[in-house]
């Protein structure tokens, strides 16, 4: 991936050194396009991300964006490298911080999609990159590693519970198909899938050092 200067002063590209700034994309940092950028992914698709419309967007030049990115491309690797941030670090590191009771740790998880206005959106974000994964390399490589961290996460947490390794990796399968099943059912009733949820979540944190 392309390095940019942090907190750049100035975008040269955009204009002239005599020139009056642009008031909009003197201000703009990497993270604004990359939030951008975000924002059309998960109203539409990937498809839709285009330099021109975000410029549009944020009132910027283009040359602002060729100051911190060198393609469209280096753009989407940015936004792949984000989503994986938040939808693993952050979120393990906030319920670790915020929750002390592992087996409601499990269930916010599980609920990942349905916490709140922001956690919806990021639902759509997700299926968004989940569609781009099927004829992408690099998306498909994000899914999967996101996959495998969530799933490594729930391991831990039924381990803690007190399962052995081996249970807890089975019931960890278990609770993050069923994650990634509700989320892409968005045919079926809020309420039908949250309870659908509530009901594997009550049977996998129960007798754990029973197994299965």
């Amino acid at each position: 991936m392309t390095s940019s200067p942090s907190n750049p002063a100035s975008d040269p590209v955009a204009a002239p050194a005599a020139a009056a700034p642009l008031p909009h994309s003197k201000r703009l940092g990497r993270a604004d396009w990359i939030d951008a950028a975000i924002q059309v992914m998960a109203d539409s698709s990937v498809e839709q991300v285009r330099v021109e419309k975000l410029a549009i967007d944020l009132k910027a030049s283009k040359g602002s964006f060729y100051w911190h990115f060198k393609d469209r491309n280096a753009l989407l690797d940015a936004v792949l490298e984000e989503w994986q941030a938040r939808s693993t670090l952050m979120v393990q590191e906030r319920l670790m911080r915020d929750e002390p009771d592992v087996p409601t740790r499990i269930r916010r998880l599980m609920e990942l999609p349905f916490h709140s206005g922001a956690a919806a959106r990021a639902a759509d974000l997700e299926l968004a990159i989940m569609g781009w994964a099927r004829r992408s390399a690099a998306a498909r490589a994000a899914v999967g590693a996101v996959d495998a961290a969530r799933t490594a996460y729930l391991v831990d947490q039924f381990v803690e519970l007190g399962c052995g390794v081996a249970d807890a990796q089975w019931r960890a399968h278990q609770a993050y198909a069923l994650l990634r099943y509700v989320a892409q059912r968005t045919d079926l009733a809020l309420a039908d899938r949250q309870q659908m949820i509530a009901k594997l979540h009550a049977r996998l944190t129960q007798d754990c050092a029973a197994g299965h």
